[in-house]
């Protein structure tokens, strides 16, 4: 009576349109970067939307020069400040890591910027370097264990954490892997779909998720662990994603990092120094969360 799925529809309808425009932007630098990166033919790559964070980045990006021997990690820069852009790059080039600044978006919607982020990263960069695989990486989600990409996509098409409403299911858009075969011909489009109650990324549902039988798919898990500052003694919950990648959670659009930062400073210098994870975290008894029972929050917007 409300008349809800035509205003789904018509938002859809204009949501797409940007996309098409904002997707055939070219930045001056694609070429170049795309020269750059075309090395990684064949190979693994994990993809980065930043935004606004560079001490974060610079935290993901060292752990995972340990723990991420087999893939290669690009940043496509998506912050709006333009002195964040700076420091990003400036990041990324101390790093030896291959950076891109994506085009601006003016958007304000949090899902919809990082949804078209996604989808500009997906057809102007991966669909030309060819990757044998692809994963989206939250630029909070650090790698705090050895882990091979690879391993974790040996045996199906996509793998990632499990997100999913009464009838449908996606990938959580910060952890996400993909065998670049299977989607290299598919529409991809990383927007949300709020009238499937998914997510960002959700809108893949159409083209990739509904052909594929969940209960024989593997998803990565997710647990809470109580995380102690080496400094203070304090401990914090924290999620910890497949077992190997730390989630500091919420740092880009609302700025929630400031009061974390103190914290996950502490604890990246303890990790420099050698003080090894099982250290600095109770994982005796942690809350886990069953990988395969959707845990899914209300969409933050419906604009």
């Amino acid at each position: 009576m409300r008349f809800v799925p035509l205003e789904y529809a018509f938002k859809q309808a204009r949501n797409d349109a940007w996309l098409a425009i904002y997707k055939k932007i070219r930045p001056k630098a694609l070429d170049s970067f795309l020269v750059e990166t075309e090395r990684f033919r064949n190979q693994p790559v994990a993809l980065v939307i930043a935004f606004e964070q560079p001490w974060a980045l610079d935290w993901l990006l060292r752990m995972a020069q340990r723990n991420l021997a087999d893939t290669a990690v690009l940043v496509f820069d998506n912050s709006r400040r333009a002195a964040a852009r700076l420091d990003i790059e400036r990041v990324c080039r101390n790093r030896g890591v291959p950076y891109l600044a994506l085009p601006v978006n003016r958007t304000r919607h949090v899902n919809r910027s990082h949804g078209m982020a996604m989808t500009w990263v997906f057809h102007n960069v991966v669909r030309a370097i060819r990757p044998c695989l692809f994963a989206f990486i939250d630029h909070d989600l650090i790698p705090i264990r050895k882990t091979e990409l690879s391993e974790r996509l040996a045996d199906q098409p996509v793998y990632g954490k499990l997100r999913a409403s009464a009838w449908a299911w996606q990938l959580w858009a910060g952890y996400c892997l993909f065998d670049f075969s299977t989607v290299a011909g598919l529409p991809m489009n990383f927007l949300y779909d709020f009238s499937q109650k998914l997510d960002t990324g959700g809108r893949n549902w159409d083209c990739l998720y509904r052909t594929y039988d969940r209960e024989r798919l593997r998803f990565a898990g997710s647990r809470y662990v109580n995380v102690r500052n080496p400094v203070t003694g304090i401990s914090l919950p924290m999620e910890f994603v497949d077992d190997r990648w730390l989630h500091i959670g919420s740092i880009g659009y609302n700025d929630n990092f400031r009061p974390k930062s103190e914290f996950c400073e502490n604890l990246a210098h303890a990790m420099d120094e050698g003080v090894p994870w099982t250290q600095l975290c109770d994982d005796a008894n942690p809350h886990l969360l069953d990988p395969q029972v959707p845990e899914f929050p209300q969409p933050p917007h419906t604009e």
